[in-house]
């Protein structure tokens, strides 16, 4: 007997992304599209995008879609005539770029405030360069123009800033922008001094201009300044490694060097105003590693401890030529400071077994400090190891 089924079952349908529930579909777009979770982290304040921004190409929907989830972003939109723009500032300066284009070639994503950097130095009368970044990134750009006009004097009255703030979730440019919001846009260009010219335009926050103006007309330290800075850190940093805490102690070297604009990120190590400070040569070993590598010794973080024995002995080197370079004076960095470097840099490479470095580093130090009795008895070692033959004399004569 022929059996008939009593109803049919219809195949399940296709699974696709618009049958996705929207809140599904908006933390698909934001994995995709929110500039937080697509920020690779290159250190020293560097950073580079990965926004996948082809989806919004898909279709009409899911462009639309994608397009509201885009805005939660905060964008900064720079347009430029100035030519050498992104290879002085953007490029040397690792500053991260989401997009960027000539003309009316970027991509309109919505932004919060176009910032116009009109340099009468170099410019191109003919084209706009533009480039796409994000509020988090802005104070770096700040500082990036910062360090330009340390190390051009005549940089800062060749550039005229204008700032234009928007709403971009609201067609009217006078849509009132939240305070604190206008704060975070403004107040990065504060470090900028003596300018051309600064216009605010579109919805501004008058009593943000202002601050922003007064802080402007404020100098910034001088050279000398920023040394006298750093120098009292480390006095600080002095005290807490004389009372025993010695990662305080570290933390505020750090930030003795940054009060002269060296950023310091792990193992990650960059001179900003390398020749700003050229007239206030950093010489004596006040300012070079010492401190955070003795730190480290204490705290056996050898790895960390021979890492900034690198960057002290690399301190010295540089002494060594700046000062007969800039007016032919002997060095000031004493036979006994170099010796306390080398003689560090010894005990980090012998806890590492790195034989070479520390037959190196020994000898350098035995050289500026011959009858240092903790040298000598490590010298004794050295020679048994020689004796042995553990170590061949040509693998690291200095």
């Amino acid at each position: 007997m022929d059996l008939q089924p009593l109803f049919s079952v219809s195949p399940p349908p296709s699974p696709s992304f618009l049958g996705l529930p929207l809140e599904l579909r908006n933390e698909i777009y934001r994995n995709l599209l929110s500039t937080r979770r697509n920020r690779v982290d290159l250190g020293l304040g560097r950073a580079r995008y990965n926004l996948q921004t082809a989806i919004l190409s898909s279709n009409r929907q899911i462009r639309d879609e994608g397009a509201k989830v885009l805005t939660e972003n905060r964008f900064i939109s720079i347009t430029t005539p100035w030519t050498s723009f992104k290879p002085d500032i953007l490029v040397q300066g690792k500053f991260p770029v989401i997009a960027e284009g000539q003309d009316d070639k970027l991509p309109f994503m919505g932004f919060h405030m176009l910032v116009v950097l009109d340099f009468m130095g170099d410019a191109n009368t003919t084209a706009l360069y533009n480039y796409l970044t994000r509020l988090d990134d802005l104070p770096h750009l700040c500082k990036l123009l910062f360090y330009a006009s340390c190390l051009s004097p005549n940089f800062s009255s060749l550039l005229h800033i204008t700032l234009a703030i928007k709403d971009p979730h609201k067609r009217s440019v006078i849509t009132a922008v939240p305070k604190a919001l206008q704060e975070s846009l403004m107040m990065p260009f504060a470090i900028l001094k003596g300018l051309d010219g600064l216009t605010v335009k579109g919805a501004r926050n008058r009593d943000v201009e202002k601050a922003l103006r007064e802080a402007m007309s404020v100098p910034n330290p001088t050279a000398a300044e920023y040394l006298e800075s750093a120098a009292q850190l480390k006095d600080a940093g002095n005290a807490a490694f004389k009372a025993g805490d010695y990662a305080h102690s570290i933390r505020i070297y750090i930030q003795a060097y940054e009060a002269m604009h060296f950023i310091v990120d792990g193992k990650r190590f960059a001179i900003m105003l390398d020749g700003y400070f050229a007239s206030n040569p950093l010489i004596g070993g006040r300012f070079n590693g010492q401190p955070i590598l003795q730190a480290y010794l204490k705290m056996e973080d050898w790895e960390q401890a021979y890492f900034w024995g690198e960057r002290a002995i690399s301190d010295i080197e540089y002494a060594n030529v700046q000062q007969s370079i800039l007016d032919g004076t002997p060095n000031l960095v004493t036979r006994a400071e170099k010796a306390k470097v080398y003689w560090r840099m010894a005990v980090a490479s012998k806890a590492l077994d790195r034989k070479q470095v520390w037959a190196r580093s020994l000898m350098r130090a035995n050289m500026f400090a011959p009858h240092d009795k903790a040298i000598k008895r490590e010298m004794e070692a050295l020679e048994k190891r020689l004796e042995r033959h553990e170590l061949e004399m040509e693998d690291f004569c200095v």
